[in-house]
This record gives C-alpha cells, structure tokens and sequence, in this order.
C-alpha cells in the first residue's frame, strides 16, 4: 500500500488516499484500483508506480 505515495503529487492526497483506503478494505493493489479508476495514463502509471525511481536519491525521474 505505501506504492500510493508516488501517486500523491501526481492526483492528489485525496484521491490517492481513496485508492489506499481501497486497497485496505480489498485487498487488491493500489496498482489494480489505479488502473481499474484510469488516474492515468498507462505509461504514467508505471513510471509514477516504479519502486526503483521512488527510491532513487534526489527523487529525479
């Protein structure tokens, strides 16, 4: 669940708390939901998803 923080700046604190709430109460993965809902783009949704760039030093994309 903490794979949502990438989506924060991207749609919000509001809506990416939604999708964490979600993944909560379901147990699917806020990969899932996100893609289920559409927040974005495909492509953005992997690279705003990417475990390897949210831990990237200098948080460069």
């Amino acid at each position: 669940m903490a794979m949502v923080t990438g989506l924060t700046p991207k749609i919000g604190y509001d809506r990416a708390a939604e999708i964490a709430k979600e993944s909560a109460k379901t147990g699917r993965t806020v990969r899932e939901i996100a893609r289920q809902k559409k927040v974005l783009p495909e492509k953005e949704l992997e690279r705003a998803l990417d475990p390897i760039k949210m831990t990237d030093p200098g948080g460069k994309e």
